[in-house]
C-alpha cells in the first residue's frame, strides 16, 4: 500500500462491506487495490470455504460417512452430461453474503476484483484448470442491465479473466424480463429459466470442442447454470465447469 492511500484510510476511513465496521488498512499481500481496501481483516478472517469432503463433481460439502467421495452426489445427479464440473470459494454466509448483496445491488463493482481473486484460488480439477481458458458470465436481462448499469456476474468474470490469463467471452445472452430466482422454489427455478438463454448471434471466437468456464456469483439449485450449460452446448462447446464466489446449501438454497 502506498503512503498515500495509507494516509487517506487514515483519514477517511472506509466502512467494512462484509460488517460495517471501519475497514483500517488492507491486510494481506497485494491488497493495494480500492476493492480489498473495503473488506476488512476480520472479514477475511471470517470467510468460509466450503468444507470437506466435497462432492468430486459439484463440490457440495458432503456428510462425513467415512467413505471416499463418489463422482456425484444427490445435489448433480440430475445435472446435464455436459455439465462438467463446479467450484465455490466460499459458503453464503456473513460476510461473502454481505459481500455479495454489496456487488449485486448496492454498485459496489470494486468489490469484484478481491471476490475474483479468491474464485482465483479455489482448486479445479486438473482438467478443467489445463482446459478450460474461456470465461463465461452468466447474463442478466436487459430490464435489470439498465436499473443496476452492469451485470456482477460479467464484472466477477472479467476481473478472474484478467486475474488468471483466460479470456473473457460474452458467449450468452438472457432474453425476455425473467423474474427473480431468489424467491423461487428449485421446480419453479428451474420453469422460470427454462428456454432463458441463448448463445450470442455472433460470439469473439467460435465454441465448438471448448471447455468453458461459467461465472456468477452465487450457485444455488443449479437451476440457471443448468439452462446455460445447456444452451452453450447446443452451440457447439463440448463442455462447462462452473465457478462462483459463494454456494448456498442447506436451507438458503431453499429461500
Amino acid at each position: 500500500m502506498g503512503l498515500a492511500t495509507g494516509l487517506l484510510d487514515l483519514v477517511f476511513s472506509p466502512r467494512c462491506l462484509g460488517c460495517g465496521r471501519p475497514a483500517g488498512a488492507a491486510v494481506g499481500a497485494g491488497a493495494a487495490g480500492a476493492g480489498e481496501r473495503l473488506i476488512c481483516g476480520r472479514c477475511r478472517s471470517r470467510l468460509t470455504p466450503p468444507p470437506p469432503p466435497l462432492c468430486d463433481r459439484c463440490g457440495y460439502p458432503r456428510l462425513r460417512t467415512g467413505r471416499r467421495p463418489g463422482p456425484t452426489c444427490p445435489e448433480c445427479q440430475e445435472w446435464p452430461v455436459g455439465l462438467r464440473a463446479a467450484r465455490s470459494a466460499f459458503l453464503l454466509r456473513d460476510p461473502a453474503a454481505s459481500l455479495v448483496h454489496q456487488l449485486k445491488y448496492r454498485g459496489w463493482k470494486a468489490l469484484a476484483v478481491p471476490m475474483a481473486r479468491w474464485m482465483a484460488m479455489v482448486p479445479l480439477p486438473t482438467d478443467v484448470g489445463a482446459e478450460a481458458r474461456l470465461v463465461v458470465p452468466v447474463p442478466t436481462t436487459a430490464v435489470r442491465l439498465r436499473e443496476r448499469g452492469y451485470n456482477q456476474a460479467e464484472v466477477l468474470a472479467s476481473a478472474l479473466a484478467e486475474t488468471t490469463g483466460r479470456t473473457l467471452l460474452r458467449g450468452l445472452v438472457r432474453e425476455g424480463g425473467g423474474s427473480s430466482q431468489t424467491t423461487l422454489q428449485p421446480a419453479a427455478r428451474l420453469a422460470n429459466v427454462a428456454g432463458a438463454f441463448r448463445p450470442m448471434a455472433e460470439p469473439q471466437v467460435r465454441l465448438d470442442g471448448e471447455h468453458l468456464l461459467l461465472v456468477d456469483d452465487v450457485l444455488t439449485t443449479g437451476a440457471t447454470v443448468i439452462a446455460c450449460v445447456q444452451s452453450l452446448v447446443s452451440a457447439g462447446a463440448r463442455c462447462v465447469s462452473v465457478l462462483t464466489f459463494a454456494r448456498a446449501t442447506g436451507r438458503l438454497r431453499l429461500i
